[in-house]
Protein backbone atom coordinates (compact mmCIF):
# COMPACT_ATOMS: atom_id res chain seq x y z
CA UNK A 1 0.00 0.00 0.00
CA UNK A 2 1.24 3.70 -1.05
CA UNK A 3 0.22 5.96 2.22
CA UNK A 4 0.65 9.64 1.80
CA UNK A 5 -1.12 12.41 2.86
CA UNK A 6 -2.59 14.30 0.09
CA UNK A 7 -2.35 17.56 2.30
CA UNK A 8 -3.85 20.83 3.29
CA UNK A 9 -7.91 20.17 3.67
CA UNK A 10 -7.20 16.56 4.04
CA UNK A 11 -5.00 17.11 7.10
CA UNK A 12 -7.96 16.02 9.45
CA UNK A 13 -8.50 12.61 7.59
CA UNK A 14 -5.01 11.33 5.67
CA UNK A 15 -5.31 8.36 3.25
CA UNK A 16 -3.19 6.80 0.74
CA UNK A 17 -3.28 4.74 -2.15
CA UNK A 18 -3.80 0.98 -2.33
CA UNK A 19 -1.47 -0.49 -5.19
CA UNK A 20 -1.83 -4.09 -6.68
CA UNK A 21 0.58 -6.24 -8.12
CA UNK A 22 -0.67 -9.49 -9.78
CA UNK A 23 1.60 -12.56 -8.25
CA UNK A 24 1.56 -16.24 -9.74
CA UNK A 25 2.72 -18.74 -6.90
CA UNK A 26 3.09 -22.54 -8.49
CA UNK A 27 1.43 -25.15 -6.20
CA UNK A 28 4.10 -26.13 -3.54
CA UNK A 29 5.85 -22.54 -3.46
CA UNK A 30 5.72 -20.17 -0.13
CA UNK A 31 5.87 -17.03 0.24
CA UNK A 32 8.20 -15.42 3.26
CA UNK A 33 8.54 -11.40 3.48
CA UNK A 34 7.59 -9.01 -0.01
CA UNK A 35 10.12 -6.88 -1.14
CA UNK A 36 10.01 -3.56 -2.31
CA UNK A 37 12.27 -0.97 -3.45
CA UNK A 38 10.82 2.23 -2.68
CA UNK A 39 11.70 5.94 -4.44
CA UNK A 40 12.49 8.45 -2.75
CA UNK A 41 9.29 11.07 -3.04
CA UNK A 42 6.52 8.42 -2.78
CA UNK A 43 4.44 6.75 -5.34
CA UNK A 44 4.80 3.22 -6.67
CA UNK A 45 7.77 1.44 -5.94
CA UNK A 46 10.99 0.63 -8.51
CA UNK A 47 10.64 -3.06 -7.70
CA UNK A 48 8.70 -5.43 -6.11
CA UNK A 49 9.83 -9.59 -5.44
CA UNK A 50 8.31 -11.98 -3.27
CA UNK A 51 11.08 -13.96 -1.41
CA UNK A 52 10.84 -17.58 -0.71
CA UNK A 53 10.96 -21.49 -0.97
CA UNK A 54 9.90 -23.32 -4.29
CA UNK A 55 8.22 -26.71 -4.37
CA UNK A 56 11.10 -28.52 -3.57
CA UNK A 57 12.59 -26.10 -0.58
CA UNK A 58 15.20 -24.15 -2.54
CA UNK A 59 15.59 -20.84 -1.81
CA UNK A 60 13.00 -18.63 -4.40
CA UNK A 61 12.53 -15.11 -5.84
CA UNK A 62 9.88 -13.71 -7.38
CA UNK A 63 10.02 -10.79 -9.49
CA UNK A 64 6.69 -8.91 -9.96
CA UNK A 65 7.09 -5.41 -10.84
CA UNK A 66 10.23 -2.91 -12.03
CA UNK A 67 9.88 0.59 -13.73
CA UNK A 68 13.48 1.31 -14.80
CA UNK A 69 15.21 4.71 -14.40
CA UNK A 70 16.72 6.90 -16.49
CA UNK A 71 19.95 7.73 -14.51
CA UNK A 72 21.62 9.46 -17.52
CA UNK A 73 19.33 11.35 -20.43
CA UNK A 74 20.81 9.89 -23.76
CA UNK A 75 18.99 10.82 -27.57
CA UNK A 76 21.04 7.89 -28.37
CA UNK A 77 22.82 4.33 -26.96
CA UNK A 78 26.64 5.44 -26.21
CA UNK A 79 29.10 2.44 -27.12
CA UNK A 80 30.09 -0.58 -25.17
CA UNK A 81 33.57 0.85 -24.08
CA UNK A 82 32.07 4.11 -22.79
CA UNK A 83 29.90 2.60 -20.44
CA UNK A 84 32.42 0.44 -19.22
CA UNK A 85 34.61 2.76 -18.55
CA UNK A 86 31.50 4.87 -17.10
CA UNK A 87 31.30 1.66 -14.70
CA UNK A 88 34.70 1.52 -14.08
CA UNK A 89 35.26 5.06 -12.86
CA UNK A 90 32.26 4.53 -10.58
CA UNK A 91 33.77 1.56 -8.97
CA UNK A 92 37.12 3.75 -8.53
CA UNK A 93 35.16 6.85 -7.12
CA UNK A 94 33.35 4.21 -4.68
CA UNK A 95 36.96 2.47 -3.90
CA UNK A 96 38.18 6.12 -2.74
CA UNK A 97 35.46 7.27 -0.19
CA UNK A 98 35.73 3.52 1.19
CA UNK A 99 39.37 3.04 1.42
CA UNK A 100 41.20 6.47 1.15
CA UNK A 101 43.10 4.64 -1.76
CA UNK A 102 43.01 5.19 -5.49
CA UNK A 103 42.17 2.25 -6.81
CA UNK A 104 44.66 3.00 -9.84
CA UNK A 105 46.45 5.87 -11.06
CA UNK A 106 45.20 6.19 -15.07
CA UNK A 107 43.22 3.30 -17.36
CA UNK A 108 43.76 3.07 -20.11
CA UNK A 109 41.48 0.44 -23.27
CA UNK A 110 42.73 -3.19 -23.29
CA UNK A 111 43.32 -5.17 -25.69
CA UNK A 112 39.95 -7.28 -25.80
CA UNK A 113 40.51 -9.03 -23.08
CA UNK A 114 41.10 -7.46 -21.48
CA UNK A 115 38.63 -4.54 -21.41
CA UNK A 116 41.02 -1.67 -19.74
CA UNK A 117 44.78 -1.44 -18.47
CA UNK A 118 45.00 0.08 -15.24
CA UNK A 119 48.16 1.40 -13.56
CA UNK A 120 48.76 1.04 -9.90
CA UNK A 121 51.98 2.22 -8.07
CA UNK A 122 53.61 1.27 -11.77
CA UNK A 123 52.13 -1.73 -12.40
CA UNK A 124 49.93 -2.83 -15.13
CA UNK A 125 46.58 -4.72 -14.26
CA UNK A 126 43.81 -5.71 -16.59
CA UNK A 127 40.56 -5.36 -15.94
CA UNK A 128 37.07 -7.10 -17.13
CA UNK A 129 34.13 -5.63 -16.94
CA UNK A 130 30.79 -7.23 -17.38
CA UNK A 131 26.85 -6.64 -15.99
CA UNK A 132 25.07 -8.22 -13.78
CA UNK A 133 21.44 -8.42 -15.58
CA UNK A 134 18.14 -10.21 -15.57
CA UNK A 135 17.75 -10.74 -19.49
CA UNK A 136 14.02 -11.80 -19.67
CA UNK A 137 13.07 -8.91 -17.44
CA UNK A 138 15.36 -6.52 -19.20
CA UNK A 139 13.98 -8.23 -22.82
CA UNK A 140 10.09 -7.66 -21.46
CA UNK A 141 10.73 -4.06 -20.75
CA UNK A 142 12.11 -3.28 -24.01
CA UNK A 143 8.85 -4.54 -25.82
CA UNK A 144 6.56 -2.53 -23.15
CA UNK A 145 8.16 0.34 -24.22
CA UNK A 146 6.22 0.67 -27.38
CA UNK A 147 3.46 1.33 -24.66
CA UNK A 148 5.15 4.76 -23.72
CA UNK A 149 6.33 5.23 -27.21
CA UNK A 150 2.40 5.34 -28.34
CA UNK A 151 1.34 7.04 -25.97
CA UNK A 152 3.92 9.99 -26.73
CA UNK A 153 2.87 10.14 -29.79
CA UNK A 154 -0.82 11.34 -28.96
CA UNK A 155 -2.48 14.41 -28.84
CA UNK A 156 -3.09 16.15 -25.14
CA UNK A 157 -7.06 16.16 -25.80
CA UNK A 158 -6.79 12.27 -26.22
CA UNK A 159 -4.78 11.80 -22.76
CA UNK A 160 -5.05 14.76 -20.71
CA UNK A 161 -7.10 13.01 -18.38
CA UNK A 162 -4.68 10.37 -17.42
CA UNK A 163 -2.01 13.23 -16.25
CA UNK A 164 -1.47 13.07 -12.67
CA UNK A 165 -1.47 8.69 -12.49
CA UNK A 166 0.23 5.90 -12.82
CA UNK A 167 -1.01 2.99 -14.97
CA UNK A 168 0.06 -0.68 -14.00
CA UNK A 169 -0.08 -3.17 -16.82
CA UNK A 170 0.29 -6.78 -17.41
CA UNK A 171 0.10 -8.55 -20.33
CA UNK A 172 -1.43 -12.30 -20.42
CA UNK A 173 -5.04 -14.12 -18.90
CA UNK A 174 -5.86 -12.17 -15.95
CA UNK A 175 -4.41 -13.95 -13.04
CA UNK A 176 -1.00 -15.00 -14.62
CA UNK A 177 1.47 -11.61 -14.43
CA UNK A 178 3.98 -13.90 -16.47
CA UNK A 179 2.91 -13.01 -20.37
CA UNK A 180 5.11 -11.21 -22.33
CA UNK A 181 4.44 -7.80 -24.06
CA UNK A 182 3.35 -7.97 -27.66
CA UNK A 183 5.96 -7.71 -30.08
CA UNK A 184 6.72 -4.49 -31.81
CA UNK A 185 5.33 -5.28 -35.21
CA UNK A 186 1.51 -6.31 -33.89
CA UNK A 187 0.66 -2.76 -34.25
CA UNK A 188 -3.12 -3.87 -34.11
CA UNK A 189 -2.38 -4.97 -30.80
CA UNK A 190 -1.22 -1.81 -29.36
CA UNK A 191 -3.77 0.44 -30.91
CA UNK A 192 -6.17 -1.50 -28.99
CA UNK A 193 -4.13 -0.52 -25.81
CA UNK A 194 -3.54 2.47 -25.83
CA UNK A 195 -7.11 3.25 -27.15
CA UNK A 196 -8.61 1.17 -23.85
CA UNK A 197 -6.12 3.75 -22.08
CA UNK A 198 -7.75 6.84 -23.83
CA UNK A 199 -11.11 5.60 -22.97
CA UNK A 200 -10.43 4.90 -19.44
CA UNK A 201 -11.44 7.49 -17.32
CA UNK A 202 -9.75 7.17 -13.67
CA UNK A 203 -11.64 6.98 -10.44
CA UNK A 204 -9.24 9.01 -7.67
CA UNK A 205 -11.22 7.35 -4.79
CA UNK A 206 -11.01 3.91 -5.96
CA UNK A 207 -8.31 2.88 -4.63
CA UNK A 208 -7.99 5.26 -1.47
CA UNK A 209 -7.82 4.06 2.60
CA UNK A 210 -7.41 5.45 5.47
CA UNK A 211 -4.03 5.73 6.99
CA UNK A 212 -5.01 3.86 10.19
CA UNK A 213 -6.77 1.11 8.24
CA UNK A 214 -5.43 -2.34 7.60
CA UNK A 215 -5.65 -3.68 3.60
CA UNK A 216 -8.91 -5.49 2.90
CA UNK A 217 -8.17 -9.24 2.83
CA UNK A 218 -10.40 -9.28 -0.19
CA UNK A 219 -11.45 -7.05 -2.83
CA UNK A 220 -15.03 -6.57 -2.83
CA UNK A 221 -14.90 -5.96 -7.07
CA UNK A 222 -12.42 -6.25 -9.62
CA UNK A 223 -11.12 -2.89 -10.04
CA UNK A 224 -8.72 -3.25 -13.33
CA UNK A 225 -9.44 -3.26 -16.50
CA UNK A 226 -9.48 -5.59 -19.33
CA UNK A 227 -8.80 -4.38 -23.09
CA UNK A 228 -8.27 -6.67 -25.87
CA UNK A 229 -5.61 -9.17 -26.52
CA UNK A 230 -5.22 -9.88 -22.92
CA UNK A 231 -4.35 -7.20 -21.04
CA UNK A 232 -5.21 -5.74 -17.70
CA UNK A 233 -4.19 -2.53 -16.13
CA UNK A 234 -5.25 0.30 -13.19
CA UNK A 235 -4.91 3.61 -12.43
CA UNK A 236 -3.99 5.17 -9.11
CA UNK A 237 -3.68 8.46 -8.17
CA UNK A 238 0.52 9.76 -7.90
CA UNK A 239 1.36 10.94 -4.43
CA UNK A 240 4.38 12.56 -3.40
CA UNK A 241 6.02 13.28 -6.63
CA UNK A 242 6.12 12.68 -10.23
CA UNK A 243 9.14 11.25 -12.13
CA UNK A 244 11.49 13.66 -13.65
CA UNK A 245 11.58 11.47 -17.28
CA UNK A 246 10.59 12.36 -20.36
CA UNK A 247 7.43 10.27 -20.61
CA UNK A 248 5.63 12.57 -17.91
CA UNK A 249 7.13 15.61 -19.33
CA UNK A 250 5.27 15.09 -22.36
CA UNK A 251 2.42 13.03 -21.09
CA UNK A 252 1.92 13.82 -17.63
CA UNK A 253 1.65 9.97 -16.96
CA UNK A 254 3.60 7.41 -15.48
CA UNK A 255 3.49 3.52 -16.83
CA UNK A 256 4.66 0.45 -15.03
CA UNK A 257 4.77 -3.24 -16.40
CA UNK A 258 4.24 -5.86 -13.89
CA UNK A 259 5.51 -9.06 -15.09
CA UNK A 260 6.61 -11.66 -13.30
CA UNK A 261 10.05 -14.16 -13.53
CA UNK A 262 11.07 -16.71 -11.39
CA UNK A 263 14.63 -17.20 -9.94
CA UNK A 264 16.26 -19.77 -7.48
CA UNK A 265 19.40 -19.44 -5.65
CA UNK A 266 21.26 -23.03 -6.71
CA UNK A 267 20.24 -22.21 -10.61
CA UNK A 268 21.14 -18.46 -10.86
CA UNK A 269 24.73 -19.18 -9.00
CA UNK A 270 24.80 -21.42 -12.00
CA UNK A 271 24.15 -18.64 -14.08
CA UNK A 272 26.58 -16.50 -12.09
CA UNK A 273 29.46 -18.77 -12.73
CA UNK A 274 28.87 -19.68 -16.55
CA UNK A 275 29.05 -16.04 -16.51
CA UNK A 276 32.26 -15.77 -14.76
CA UNK A 277 33.93 -18.46 -16.59
CA UNK A 278 33.94 -16.61 -19.94
CA UNK A 279 35.51 -14.14 -18.59
CA UNK A 280 38.10 -16.21 -17.01
CA UNK A 281 40.85 -15.99 -19.36
CA UNK A 282 43.56 -14.21 -18.11
CA UNK A 283 44.85 -13.37 -14.63
CA UNK A 284 42.85 -9.95 -14.53
CA UNK A 285 40.49 -8.76 -12.59
CA UNK A 286 36.81 -8.88 -12.62
CA UNK A 287 34.23 -6.48 -12.05
CA UNK A 288 30.47 -7.34 -11.96
CA UNK A 289 28.50 -4.18 -11.94
CA UNK A 290 24.87 -4.58 -10.80
CA UNK A 291 21.98 -1.83 -11.36
CA UNK A 292 24.60 0.15 -13.17
CA UNK A 293 22.64 2.24 -16.21
CA UNK A 294 22.65 0.43 -19.61
CA UNK A 295 23.57 1.75 -22.94
CA UNK A 296 20.18 4.03 -22.92
CA UNK A 297 21.11 5.00 -19.15
CA UNK A 298 18.35 2.81 -17.61
CA UNK A 299 18.97 1.20 -14.39
CA UNK A 300 17.08 -1.79 -13.27
CA UNK A 301 16.51 -1.94 -9.60
CA UNK A 302 15.19 -5.63 -9.99
CA UNK A 303 18.60 -6.46 -10.53
CA UNK A 304 19.92 -5.96 -7.74
CA UNK A 305 16.73 -7.50 -5.88
CA UNK A 306 18.34 -10.69 -7.22
CA UNK A 307 21.88 -10.07 -6.54
CA UNK A 308 21.38 -9.45 -2.71
CA UNK A 309 19.31 -12.67 -2.90
CA UNK A 310 22.05 -14.34 -3.93
CA UNK A 311 24.59 -12.88 -1.46
CA UNK A 312 21.92 -14.00 1.36
CA UNK A 313 22.12 -17.86 0.17
CA UNK A 314 26.11 -17.35 -0.13
CA UNK A 315 28.01 -20.36 -2.76
CA UNK A 316 31.67 -20.94 -3.40
CA UNK A 317 32.94 -19.22 -6.72
CA UNK A 318 36.68 -20.53 -7.89
CA UNK A 319 38.58 -18.98 -11.25
CA UNK A 320 41.48 -20.77 -13.51
CA UNK A 321 42.63 -17.47 -14.17
CA UNK A 322 40.98 -14.57 -12.98
CA UNK A 323 42.62 -13.06 -9.50
CA UNK A 324 39.82 -11.15 -8.31
CA UNK A 325 35.78 -11.63 -8.75
CA UNK A 326 34.07 -7.68 -7.88
CA UNK A 327 30.31 -7.49 -7.32
CA UNK A 328 29.88 -3.86 -6.86
CA UNK A 329 26.21 -2.36 -6.53
CA UNK A 330 25.64 0.84 -8.32
CA UNK A 331 23.02 2.49 -5.66
CA UNK A 332 24.67 1.93 -2.48
CA UNK A 333 28.38 1.59 -3.45
CA UNK A 334 28.47 -1.97 -2.21
CA UNK A 335 31.86 -3.94 -3.11
CA UNK A 336 31.77 -7.90 -2.27
CA UNK A 337 34.80 -10.29 -3.45
CA UNK A 338 33.07 -13.45 -4.80
CA UNK A 339 36.53 -15.74 -5.11
CA UNK A 340 36.39 -18.29 -2.82
CA UNK A 341 34.56 -20.57 -0.35
CA UNK A 342 31.90 -17.51 0.35
CA UNK A 343 31.49 -14.11 -0.71
CA UNK A 344 33.18 -11.58 1.33
CA UNK A 345 32.66 -7.87 1.76
CA UNK A 346 34.91 -5.61 0.39
CA UNK A 347 32.79 -2.51 2.08
CA UNK A 348 29.50 -1.78 3.00
CA UNK A 349 27.31 0.54 1.46
CA UNK A 350 28.23 3.95 0.99
CA UNK A 351 24.68 5.90 0.31
CA UNK A 352 21.27 5.12 1.22
CA UNK A 353 19.98 3.91 -2.07
CA UNK A 354 18.77 4.46 -5.53
CA UNK A 355 17.54 8.27 -5.64
CA UNK A 356 15.91 8.37 -9.10
CA UNK A 357 15.32 12.11 -10.12
CA UNK A 358 12.21 13.34 -9.73
CA UNK A 359 9.92 16.54 -8.67
CA UNK A 360 8.16 16.43 -4.95
CA UNK A 361 4.87 17.63 -5.14
CA UNK A 362 4.43 20.70 -3.80
CA UNK A 363 2.23 20.79 -0.21
CA UNK A 364 -1.26 21.51 -0.89
CA UNK A 365 -0.53 22.51 -4.73
CA UNK A 366 -1.82 18.85 -6.31
CA UNK A 367 -5.08 17.05 -5.37
CA UNK A 368 -5.65 14.04 -8.14
CA UNK A 369 -9.51 14.18 -7.29
CA UNK A 370 -9.56 17.70 -8.89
Amino acid sequence: MNRANTGGERMTNPHGYLMLFPHYLREGVTVEPLIFSLPPAGGPPAAAAMKGRDEIGRPWLGITYDAPFSWLRLSKRIDQQSMERFHISRFAVDHRLATRTELFELIEPGDEPPDFYATTAGKRVGWELTQFVVGKRRAAQSLFFEVTNRLVAQHRHRIGHLSGYQVVMWFGTADDPTGLPFTPNNQSAYDAVVDALIKHVPDPQQFAMPVDQAPPQQLSANPFVRSPGDVTFYTVPLLGGAPASGLFAMTGIAVGLAFQSDHTAPDEWANLRQQIRRKDKANDRLLITVGAPDQMGRCFASEELLAHFLLDYPEAISATHLTSVVMHFWSTGQAVELLGEAPSMLWSPLYQGFSPGCHPFAPQRFDPSR
